[in-house]
């Protein structure tokens, strides 16, 4: 078999094993349901909870997009000096992608399957340049003839 068609397998395989985890899994619909919970969280604290913002996340496609409607002003929305705003609380949410208002332009993510994917193929060529400079390389050859070289 070609070396390449190896390779192809291989990236074939961690981009399989990112989709199945994905999607069959629900890895994807955890996650996002998870950041859903944490912002309803964020949003229920007192100093929020008042101005009747709601988030939800993007679900079509899935994607760690939040999407706030509500009626804040520019003051609730980006926060003054130490006090922040709704959407700074939004931000730090750990793993949060972006946020967008209803009816407003905002951050543009990329779909969870596409980072998903992205991220299989970035594993899959890390671990084939490991592969190589451990056990790719081929013994340097001494100059006189076909003897190997010993340092």
């Amino acid at each position: 078999m070609p070396r390449w068609a190896k390779l192809l397998i291989g990236l074939a395989a961690a981009l399989l094993a990112g989709w199945l985890y994905y999607g069959p899994h629900g890895g994807g619909a955890r996650f996002v349901d998870a950041l859903q919970q944490r912002a309803d969280l964020r949003l229920s604290v007192p100093d929020v909870r008042g101005v009747g913002v709601t988030a939800r996340m993007q679900r079509e496609p899935l994607a760690r997009l939040a999407i706030l409607s509500g009626r804040a002003d520019t003051y609730q929305r980006e926060g003054m000096g130490s006090f922040p705003g709704i959407n700074e609380r939004i931000r730090t949410i750990p793993g949060m992608g972006g946020i967008r208002w209803q009816g407003e332009q905002g951050d543009r993510v990329l779909p969870l399957i596409a980072e998903t994917l992205l991220l299989a193929a970035a594993a899959w060529l890390i671990g084939l340049g490991i592969g190589w400079l451990l056990f790719g390389r081929r013994k340097r050859q001494s100059f006189l003839g076909d003897e190997e070289f010993e340092p």
